[in-house]
């Protein structure tokens, strides 16, 4: 259970994947092309990301190159959506189930909660994850 939650409650605690480290490299490369990195700086990186295990080392790894990584504020808010919708979730089912032991059965009324709560982190995982997938940078001007 723990390694099915870990993406959603420490999104830069995750291993980094074969994927990860291919998109990586693609988005230093990337970097270079556009000017936003000199080689020097780049190979420097390159180390930088074969000593990385997790996401949040990541962010060493890009540091100045934007676009390359989700915000902080976006780690954050899935880390607090999926708290919330996992408290939410077990908390209304035990409540429920005790209704239910004493008489008072009625529809599984909190999934609509738990519906709509799983649809923001949903929402928010996947913006997360996309950002560790994209294999290119956006150029600023």
């Amino acid at each position: 259970m723990h390694t099915m939650l870990e993406p959603l409650l420490l999104p830069d605690q995750v291993q980094l994947s074969a994927a990860d480290r291919k998109s990586a490299a693609a988005k230093l490369e990337s970097a270079v092309r556009q000017g936003k990195l000199t080689p020097p700086q780049a190979l420097d990186r390159f180390e930088l990301l074969d000593a990385a295990r997790t996401r949040g080392e990541l962010r060493q790894v890009f540091d100045g190159v934007t676009e390359a990584l989700p915000a902080r504020g976006l780690t954050m808010a899935l880390r607090a959506a999926s708290a919330l919708w996992l408290v939410t979730c077990v908390v209304q089912f035990v409540i429920w189930v005790v209704l239910a032991t004493f008489g008072h059965f009625d529809w599984p009324w909190w999934l609509w909660s738990d519906i709509g709560l799983g649809m923001v982190v949903g929402i928010l995982w996947w913006t997360n994850e996309s950002y560790h997938r994209k294999s290119d940078v956006l150029v600023t001007q």
